[in-house]
């Protein structure tokens, strides 16, 4: 049998291992056998408390006997743990969601769920536990339900999980950090001066604002000091750089007889490399901290080309990096003032600028990726008090025909949030394209959370809604129909419980006395 998330592998087994236990102490001590004397007390009590005794006895045994009926169909269907539907722990398997980017995503089972339950939690579940047959067949039917209807829908892309990644791509290794500081001091400082002093508008630099934005200058790895003659073509490292290989005709500050261990790049060289790049360096940075950030982006981006792919990949782990400065008057020339009350004058700057749209945004994307990612375990953990709650609802209820169908309505709705959740994924995605048409800006603001903060809360706002009120108005809509079938089902079996009410009855004409 098929689940809907990795913990409910475990919470449904101990769901049922606790329901067993209930159970068995239920029957120890009696109180199983309590409804039926309730319902022989009951109606033997009404109706010779109601009608006359010449016809209350046959009125009491006719309604003892459909009472009683009904009370054995649910112990044995809803009730009494049996060995026909028993569920097996290396039966139980779940897959996730099909995607874009994973069409046929793999099948975990008990044994492999690809995360730390049952193995650091969770692990001392038993491997078989008996199942009611009624609660058996409502799980596998709405287990079944909830897959075919996903399979159904169009799939959905992983634009929102692309983000997440991307908020978590930054650099562990401090030599990395250095050797970032080192480029925007040696060359991003001196290309960007240069060009704020010039101010150029040669054709082929308009040409590749037009292309990647005014807001290209902006960053180190620019375009424009890229490919423009003058910038990153003539600028250098200010020292060795490890992994560069010495070169003679371009390190000609060194003696050749006695040469350093590494060379000086290029500063083109060194941020564009295929291999020692800076560029390539922050790639591989982000798939280390943000594990399938890098294949992921190739994957739904397909349509950009590697170098935009890259470049993107590249901004956004230096976006979630923090400044490092290589020297003090790169520092002091940075900063209004120095020192203490320079620290002060920037963590005030820092402050504000954290309760504007861009705080509005992080707090409403943190609070959007905390929704996905714990709601499919509340839904598991809602499930298993439901399965650990039901022998004492059953027996409680004198085992009612209406609490039967009620609990199989309130395990249907509640596992039926996973086909709402992934609706919800489907419009959030949808939702981002249609925001971002155009596929460049789109990846750009995935990539970088900073910019465009107020579509970016509109989303997030919409994804959160949609996360939340669709469960809750289909479960007012369960909930609805249940109290419906339960009134229904009293409408139908009122006729059984009639009784009369000291007026006798006629048979033709005549009176019965």
């Amino acid at each position: 049998m098929s689940v809907d998330s990795f913990l409910e592998l475990y919470s449904t087994m101990f769901g049922w291992m606790f329901y067993g236990v209930v159970w068995d102490v239920l029957v120890a001590t009696g109180i199983v056998y309590l409804p039926f004397l309730g319902i022989v007390i009951d109606y033997w009590r009404k109706p010779a408390s109601e009608a006359p005794h010449n016809i209350s006895s046959g009125m009491s045994l006719r309604k003892m006997e459909h009472e009683l009926l009904l009370a054995l169909v649910v112990v044995i269907f809803a009730g009494q743990p049996v060995g026909l539907t028993p569920f097996i722990a290396t039966t139980l398997s779940y897959t996730p969601p099909p995607t874009v980017n994973n069409p046929n995503p793999p099948t975990v089972d008990f044994a492999n769920s690809q995360s730390t339950f049952g193995t650091t939690g969770f692990g001392d579940a038993v491997a078989t536990v008996d199942v009611p047959m009624w609660w058996y067949a409502v799980i596998a039917f709405s287990s079944g339900f909830n897959h075919a209807v996903v399979e159904g829908l169009p799939r959905r892309s992983e634009i929102r999980q692309l983000s997440q990644l991307s908020r978590l791509a930054t650099i562990e290794d401090p030599r990395l950090r250095q050797e970032v500081a080192e480029f925007y001091s040696a060359c991003y400082v001196p290309a960007r001066s240069k060009f704020l002093k010039e101010q150029p508008t040669s054709s082929v630099v308009n040409n590749l604002l037009a292309r990647h934005g005014h807001a290209d200058t902006d960053w180190i790895g620019s375009h424009v000091y890229r490919n423009v003659p003058g910038y990153y073509d003539s600028l250098r490292a200010r020292r060795p750089v490890s992994g560069w290989a010495f070169i003679p005709s371009r390190d000609i500050e060194y003696d050749v007889s006695n040469p350093p261990p590494h060379g000086r790049p290029y500063c083109a060289h060194w941020w564009g490399h295929a291999h020692l790049g800076l560029r390539a360096k922050l790639v591989d940075a982000a798939d280390t901290t943000a594990p399938g950030f890098a294949t992921l982006f190739y994957n739904l981006a397909p349509a950009l080309a590697t170098e935009r792919q890259l470049d993107l990949i590249a901004r956004s782990v230096l976006l979630h990096t923090p400044d490092t400065w290589t020297d003090n008057e790169l520092s002091a020339g940075n900063q209004s003032t120095t020192g203490v009350v320079g620290q002060i004058e920037s963590f005030a700057k820092g402050l504000v600028y954290l309760v504007g749209a861009f705080s509005t945004a992080a707090i409403f994307s943190v609070i959007v990726t905390g929704i996905i990612a714990v709601a499919p375990m509340i839904q598991a953990m809602i499930l298993l008090g439901i399965y650990s709650l039901l022998p004492l609802v059953v027996v409680f209820s004198r085992y009612s025909f209406t609490v039967m169908i009620t609990g199989a309505l309130a395990i249907f709705g509640v596992k039926f949030w996973t086909v709402l959740w992934y609706l919800a994924q489907w419009i959030d995605q949808n939702m981002f394209t249609a925001m971002y048409p155009d596929t460049e800006l789109l990846f750009e603001v995935v990539t970088n959370s900073g910019e465009h903060t107020t579509k970016r809360v509109m989303l997030n706002v919409i994804t959160s809604c949609l996360y939340i009120g669709l469960p809750l108005l289909w479960s007012s809509m369960i909930g609805w129909t249940g109290i419906a079938i339960g009134q229904s089902l009293e409408h139908a079996t009122s006729p059984f419980s009639q009784h009369t009410r000291g007026e006798p009855r006629r048979i033709g004409s005549f009176k019965l006395k």
